[in-house]
């Protein structure tokens, strides 16, 4: 069975689309909530819905790995699907907020096989409130035949914003956690959760998909800062991880996998004013 993932190694974006950056996003609303959305690099955005399933037994089969996600502002929400019955390969999936007038069509572009699992992660930016919203989910095959709809729920907390936040969430029930080394050489993470700089996590999930998160309000100090992930757990399978560093005006994914108790330097990058540099 293969795991696909419709995310490229590193994405770019802006992490506030509305016109006024100090204003909260209410989840709750399918519209608001799906013009903000960050999906996987490649992606289109289409109004109205997405294409009915097809009446046919060659269709192929989506399966709801994971009815409810928790996450937050400012992070990558991991949605995880299985998929049966794909004749040849997969074309790719299309992604709904339930009640939303638009829908995202992401392509896949590999070789799929019959079956596998699939992960469409999809962030957060920092200017949403706490809430909820549903995202309804289906696979189409390179014939145009399409699959069921299933639904995945996304509880958003409201976790700690501002001059920097580098967030970490992840696809399996597992401890994994978030390490960040700072300007003044301290690295915040479960164990040391403070920096003298100001910077502090606010929460260390320890049963699985996260998020975590370390932030600065006000003030981060200029210079390098160093991000990795640790497999606590030390887990026999693989992990994949994302990582999500937000400035005032820019946001950058990462992605990649833990296993076996390894510790994965994922990003450095240097902080000067209101810009970072990769």
């Amino acid at each position: 069975m293969k795991q696909l993932i419709f995310l490229g190694a590193i994405l770019f974006l802006f992490s506030c689309s509305n016109e006024d950056p100090n204003a909260l996003i209410d989840p709750s609303d399918p519209d608001a909530i799906s013009e903000v959305l960050i999906t996987p690099d490649g992606s289109s955005d289409n109004s109205g819905d997405p294409p009915d399933t097809s009446i046919s037994s060659q269709a192929p089969e989506a399966i709801n790995s994971t009815p409810s996600v928790l996450s937050s502002n400012g992070s990558t929400a991991p949605l995880n699907f299985r998929y049966n019955n794909v004749n040849g390969n997969l074309g790719g999936c299309f992604v709904q907020v339930d009640g939303a007038g638009n829908f995202f069509d992401v392509p896949y572009n590999g070789t799929s096989g019959e079956s596998g699992s699939l992960a469409v992660p999809l962030g957060i930016p920092t200017n949403v409130d706490e809430g909820e919203f549903c995202i309804n989910f289906c696979v189409y095959d390179r014939n145009g035949l399409v699959s069921n709809v299933v639904s995945t729920c996304v509880t958003v907390l409201r976790l700690g914003t501002g001059a920097l936040q580098i967030s970490l969430s992840w696809d399996t029930p597992t401890d994994q956690d978030l390490y960040v080394t700072d300007p003044s050489t301290t690295t915040i993470y479960y164990a040391n959760e403070f920096s003298p700089t100001g910077g502090q996590l606010d929460r260390d999930d320890t049963d699985g998909f996260g998020p975590e998160n370390i932030f600065w309000i006000e003030e981060a100090p200029d210079g390098e800062y160093s991000v990795e992930v640790d497999d606590f757990e030390n887990t026999t399978t693989p992990n994949t991880f994302y990582i999500t560093v937000s400035g005032p005006n820019q946001s950058r994914n990462f992605s990649g996998t833990t296993q076996n108790g390894s510790r994965v330097s994922v990003a450095t990058f240097r902080k000067q004013g209101d810009d970072l540099f990769f």
